[in-house]
C-alpha cells in the first residue's frame, strides 16, 4: 500500500487544525460571549464545531490506514495451509 492515503489524511488534519485556529481567532475577535451573534459569527461557530468533530474521526482513520499498511506475517510454526 502506498503512503498516499496516510499523507492525505495527515495533510487534511493539519489544514483543518489551521482552519479551526482561524475560526477560533475570528470568534474571539467578534465577541463570542455576546447573546446577539451575527450570522457570520454563528456560521463560524458551527464550522468550528464541525471541524472539532471531524478531526478525531480523521485521526482514527489514519490509524486504520496505518494498520492496513502493515505486512501480514506468516508463522512458520503454524499449520494453517
Amino acid at each position: 500500500m502506498t503512503s498516499a492515503p496516510r499523507v492525505l489524511l495527515d495533510t487534511s488534519i493539519a489544514n483543518l487544525r489551521t482552519l479551526a485556529a482561524f475560526f477560533a481567532d475570528e470568534l474571539g475577535s467578534c465577541g463570542r460571549t455576546s447573546t446577539d451573534q451575527s450570522p457570520e459569527a454563528r456560521a463560524c461557530q458551527e464550522a468550528l464545531l464541525t471541524i472539532s468533530v471531524l478531526i478525531p474521526k480523521l485521526q482514527a482513520a489514519r490509524y486504520v490506514v496505518a494498520d492496513a499498511a502493515l505486512p501480514e506475517t506468516h508463522c512458520a510454526h503454524c499449520d494453517d495451509d
